[in-house]
């Protein structure tokens, strides 16, 4: 039975997988889960399709460094844009260099010899982190450089993104460099930091330098002193089949190189974050201004920036496309996902509850599974497989399923009279007869209510498989807290919810039936 099942796994699994595969003709590009990522995708992907004939895929608002290479160097991606300590430090784990030329030069070869992935040139600007204060506290503090913090450190409290907290480049650095230690850390969203800051919650952030939000909360940014940050000059990491196989990429996106300043930068986030324009508005923007040659217009949009009356509805309006979309992916994760964890789940509750032997380990391993955070088993999984999209999120979601699918199996199982399987003996049933016409029908109600349980979870934890491009209604839930647009978040949220609730009456109106 279980190798019977494994194999309806892994051939369901190889549908899922030949069913997203892409052409040799698609270029898929690839971004992090922050708003200047989300731009440069776009200004990416729309100068790929002006200027060639590829088709673009978009993956966008993918978990972090360590996914987007990872998914690069599996073939998953084809191109996306990189920084460039990043790439020295995170990456390749080189020592620090200041100098950005060194920096762009070591990377550059490194790249090219271990990966087979080509840098091209830098966009122009310089997105470092930088660490920001409250203007009010800075002034009243005196606080002008990263230095001046040391003393007062122990009592403050701040807010990193997770990636900062553990990066050399980041926190764990930034103590060996200046000898401080913050009272306390949070780790905290990259679009939440800057509320938090500005709304006193936490003292100091990890800012980055090109983000609009530093002038729009009324931030401080202070002096690195030290010199510790490298250069991060922002540059598209392309795989080298990729290039070899379409080099009309390199002049398609040959606009990009060197045009994009700090301060341009700064105002394009800004527009994104703070004006409620999307990404691939203002990357189109940017886009029509450099063909004529002119200043970019960044500017608000009346369609997209809320309205009195009915600018909710107005702005529900211009997403009810892509809600359906996102819907239908959400539906599709979830449908398929407990398929699998019930075809998989209730034969293994039938073998524990006949194996008592096998009950506590089994049980124990399903509970294991349970306190796994989704998101490490998301990036294990992607690891796993090396694939971005469907196929390790699917498996995430059968994991997180199985413990209330196989536990109410084996406790409605324990639950039926031994009386009536006595009954059943002496009618002359076999084994299979009385699973199927006595045990399985009196232990509905409880089977019933484990995949009930298993569905509403699967469809929440289905919103982070946006963090390895599988999609879904997280897509716009990863999005909205990026920009700390709530407009957003409640857009993937709302209809997760509701599903969740509607699915899971649905499941209970089926168990009332079975029940009679």
């Amino acid at each position: 039975m279980t190798y019977r099942v494994a194999v309806i796994l892994i051939l369901i699994l190889a549908t899922s997988l030949n069913t997203f595969s892409q052409s040799s003709d698609t270029i898929v590009v690839g971004s992090k889960n922050f708003t200047e990522q989300d731009i440069l995708g776009e200004l990416v992907a729309q100068l790929i399709e002006e200027h060639t004939d590829l088709t673009v895929e978009r993956r966008f608002g993918l978990g972090g460094t360590g996914i987007c290479h990872a998914a690069l160097l599996a073939g998953e991606l084809d191109i996306y844009v990189e920084y460039t300590g990043t790439a020295l430090l995170d990456v390749l784990k080189l020592p620090l260099i200041n100098h950005p030329d060194e920096v762009f030069a070591e990377i550059a070869s490194a790249y090219r010899e271990q990966f087979d992935v080509q840098w091209l040139p830098p966009i122009g600007f310089n997105n470092t982190y930088a660490i920001a204060v409250r203007e009010d506290d800075a002034d009243e503090q005196g606080w002008t450089r990263v230095s001046d913090l040391v003393t007062a450190a122990p009592k403050l409290s701040a807010g990193f993104t997770s990636e900062f907290v553990v990066r050399p480049d980041g926190y764990p650095g930034l103590r060996r460099s200046y000898g401080m230690n913050f009272g306390t850390t949070m780790d905290m969203d990259p679009g939440l930091m800057y509320s938090a800051v500005a709304d006193g919650q936490v003292d100091v952030i990890c800012a980055f330098a090109t983000d609009g939000r530093i002038a729009g909360y009324g931030l401080h940014l202070l002096e690195d002193d030290r010199a510790f940050f490298p250069p991060y000059d922002a540059a598209p990491v392309v795989r080298g089949e990729t290039v070899r196989a379409h080099p009309e990429l390199r002049a398609a996106l040959a606009p990009l190189a060197g045009t994009i300043s700090d301060k341009l930068m700064q105002r394009m986030n800004y527009a994104v974050d703070e004006t409620k324009l999307s990404p691939a508005s203002v990357a189109a923007e940017w886009i029509k201004a450099r063909a004529t040659r002119a200043a970019p217009t960044i500017a608000a949009n009346n369609a997209e920036t809320p309205a009195a009356g009915n600018g909710v509805m107005r702005f529900l309006a211009s997403k009810r496309k892509q809600l359906l979309s996102k819907t239908i992916e959400h539906i599709q994760l979830t449908a398929i996902a407990m398929l699998i964890a019930i075809a998989v789940g209730v034969p293994i509750g039938i073998g524990i509850q006949r194996l008592k032997s096998a009950r506590g380990p089994v049980l124990t391993a399903a509970e294991i599974m349970q306190t796994i955070p989704s998101l490490a088993m998301l990036a294990f999984l992607f690891a796993v497989y090396g694939l971005l999209g469907p196929v390790p999120a699917i498996t995430a979601l059968v994991l997180y399923a199985l413990l209330p699918i196989i536990l109410n199996t084996y406790t409605g199982l324990n639950e039926v009279s031994p009386a009536l399987i006595e009954a059943a003996n002496g009618l002359g049933m076999s084994g299979r007869q009385k699973l199927i016409m006595v045990e399985l029908p009196l232990a509905m109600p409880v089977m019933m209510a484990g995949i009930r349980t298993a569905t509403v979870w699967t469809v929440g934890i289905a919103t982070l498989s946006t963090y390895i491009g599988a999609g879904g209604l997280g897509d716009f839930i990863s999005r909205g807290m990026a920009r700390n647009d709530a407009r957003l978040t409640l857009l993937g949220a709302v209809p997760a919810a509701m599903m969740a609730v509607v699915l899971s009456m649905l499941i209970r109106r089926v168990e009332r039936r079975l029940t009679k």
